[in-house]
């Protein structure tokens, strides 16, 4: 295993880990779903073309390739983001941030499909644990007892999920990240994905009210979580196995958690440790052969 590449993985892992608990302070003070997410994504486009630009490297894309960033920015960054930060409108960041990076198992089904890649039996197994831990923490223990507002919300996490799975496995299919490497590749895929947020933005009349606090936290998951994070993914699954960065990513909601409790006081039920809990045996029967 490239060491490197996991290595990026946990950290990109870790700082996605706070997006959730910012976002949710954001869009709880009244900050537009939209309007968090079109700021991330310029932030970060700005930061990574500084960046690039420092570098003195090339920014142009083949017309050929336009179409799969075009992919790219529609999946990765405006369906994502957009059904990110409407759950948290819904529900809790910690559950939120369990059902999005729950995806390492969409991406082992996407990856078998589109990548050819085999699942062993291990990780079919994984698959199974850890998509139960999930129906866990997506139903709290009882599909009639949850509220509209949770089932909206972790509906929309979900979505969120299925849209990360299908941005990793698609940019490594397409081969984008080898030709492009992975700096200049999260910058064409947020610099389309920011022009969808953006004609959202219009589209939907969102109020453009600003405040210092709600700019710094947009900022900051622009150039932490989205331009650094989102480049040490796209070096790390471009060098491993697609199921194995997804797995990662469970590190994301323990830090989610840990932040939640801390900054916004919110009490984790035993139906999400339970399921939680589930999704962790899922990965260490994954890992298991690696």
């Amino acid at each position: 295993m490239d060491k490197k590449a996991f290595l990026a993985g946990i950290i990109a892992a870790f700082t996605w880990g706070t997006v959730f608990v910012f976002g949710q302070i954001s869009v709880q003070t009244g900050f537009h779903p939209f309007l968090v997410a079109f700021l991330r994504f310029l932030s970060a486009s700005i930061f990574l073309a500084l960046y690039h630009f420092a570098k003195g490297e090339r920014f142009f894309l083949k017309s050929s390739d336009i179409i799969h960033f075009l992919i790219l920015g529609a999946s990765g960054i405006f369906g994502m983001n957009a059904f990110i930060f409407y759950s948290l409108t819904l529900t809790d960041s910690t559950i939120t941030s369990l059902l999005m990076n729950a995806n390492g198992f969409i991406i082992g089904i996407l990856g078998f499909f589109l990548l050819k890649e085999r699942i062993s039996m291990l990780e079919m197994m994984g698959l199974i644990v850890g998509t139960g831990g999930c129906y866990l923490i997506f139903t709290q223990g009882d599909i009639s007892r949850i509220s509209h507002s949770n089932l909206a919300g972790n509906t929309l996490a979900a979505l969120a999920s299925f849209c990360w799975a299908f941005y990793s496995v698609w940019s490594k299919k397409t081969g984008v990240i080898e030709k492009y490497g992975a700096v200049l590749s999260t910058l064409w895929a947020c610099v389309f994905g920011t022009v969808m947020l953006g004609i959202a933005v219009l589209m939907l009349s969102v109020p453009l009210h600003f405040d210092m606090k709600n700019v710094l936290i947009g900022v900051y998951l622009g150039i932490v979580p989205a331009g650094v994070g989102f480049t040490l993914w796209f070096y790390s699954i471009s060098k491993l196995k697609t199921i194995i960065p997804g797995i990662i990513q469970f590190i994301a909601p323990l830090t989610t958690a840990v932040l939640a409790v801390i900054l916004l006081r919110q009490n984790i039920s035993v139906a999400t440790v339970i399921g939680g809990l589930l999704i962790i045996a899922g990965v260490l029967f994954t890992l298991e052969k690696q």
